[in-house]
């Protein structure tokens, strides 16, 4: 019977540990379209990741929803003969969130019974720079901030929130850097 209650104080603890809702937000607004725009029309791009752990799963992600979003293009990363300059340079910062804030310990301590919300800033970083006729284009960096909110009653959205949400505002953040525009002089 004691190893009953023990195992489901344990679940209870991580199911505490656990309940909270992230939202994710972006500095710019990413902007995406009711209909399809055009899109620059990439041929090589770079891929380089930042991150604090060895084999990210995000960054791994991250490079096949570039494949699918620019399908044609050559990583030079892979080539040995390499343009120069790749047509597209994408640079990810991942970067660590640093535990729980100090209020989720609060949170933590009354069970879950006294709700709490922290905002984490710059998760994520998006960088990414356009070359047009082996010169520079455009740049456009996008910050990837987390708000979230921890309370006993945010076990069940917990358990069911499964999506990737940097991911997809990666893949948003991508369209929206590619879309048609004007080259930018320095």
């Amino acid at each position: 019977m004691r190893r009953l209650i023990a195992n489901g104080f344990v679940f209870f603890s991580i199911a505490i540990l656990c309940s909270g809702c992230t939202s994710y937000s972006s500095q710019p607004t990413i902007n995406e379209p009711a209909e399809p725009e055009t899109q620059e029309i990439i041929s090589s791009f770079s891929y380089a990741i930042n991150s604090p752990w060895k084999d990210s799963r995000f960054g791994k992600d991250a490079y096949a929803a570039t494949l699918k979003v620019i399908p044609d293009a050559q990583d030079t990363g892979s080539s040995l003969a390499a343009p120069t300059l790749p047509a597209l340079e994408i640079k990810i910062s991942e970067f660590s969130s640093g535990g729980a804030c100090g209020q989720d310990y609060l949170t933590g301590l009354s069970l879950g019974l006294i709700p709490s919300w922290c905002t984490r800033t710059n998760l994520f970083k998006f960088d990414f720079i356009l070359n047009k006729d082996q010169r520079f284009c455009r740049q456009k960096t996008y910050s990837i901030n987390a708000t979230s909110f921890s309370h006993l009653t945010m076990i069940p959205f917990a358990l069911f929130n499964t999506d990737n949400q940097p991911l997809t505002l990666y893949q948003a953040a991508l369209k929206d850097f590619l879309r048609i525009g004007q080259c930018a002089t320095r």
